[in-house]
């Protein structure tokens, strides 16, 4: 009963994150950043950590601790790049999520369990950073106008780029190690 009201506080917070995130998005005014797949980015994926933790409500208890890490481990690192925005209710809901976690680990101890908990939580930060890295690096220059500037990366790979009239120049990769 307790790991079930953890993972619905979470829910709702994280689902409460990213309603407020892309209302704030939508309601900034000024010119459109050329990483136009950032905001849907993550915003689905917090949707994402979300329904992973809904779906651990409804399999059976062997699945439950690897669905309910995955989904900690992606709100904690979101939560913890994020800190000075949309982070910290982020941080709270990962909290949470890792309580039921702990819980759904108890119900069920073994190495197997952990092995699929340290997994999944593997692969819920690579999808992090994988959707960072492609959403960083796809760019749409704006119809009209003149900017520039540089993607961000985790992997070394950002790039400068400059827009002229709808025309994207992307320069030779700046490394960053």
């Amino acid at each position: 009963m307790a790991a079930r009201v953890l993972v619905a506080v979470a829910v709702v917070i994280t689902f409460a994150v990213v309603a407020l995130y892309v209302s704030v998005i939508r309601g900034q005014s000024g010119p459109a950043t050329p990483d136009v797949l950032t905001v849907p980015f993550l915003a689905a994926y917090q949707v994402l950590m979300a329904l992973l933790l809904l779906a651990s409500l409804l399999v059976p208890p062997a699945v439950r601790p690897a669905l309910r890490a995955a989904a900690a481990a992606g709100l904690l690192v979101l939560g913890w790049l994020g800190a000075m925005s949309i982070g910290i209710p982020l941080l709270l809901a990962a909290g949470l999520a890792m309580g039921s976690t702990v819980l759904a680990i108890d119900a069920r101890p073994g190495r197997r369990i952990l092995i699929s908990v340290a997994f999944a939580a593997v692969v819920a930060i690579a999808l992090l950073v994988a959707g960072f890295e492609f959403s960083w690096h796809y760019l749409v220059c704006p119809p009209t106008g003149e900017s520039g500037g540089t993607t961000a990366s985790f992997l070394g790979h950002a790039s400068s780029y400059d827009c002229n009239n709808g025309v994207l120049t992307v320069h030779q990769a700046i490394s960053s190690r």
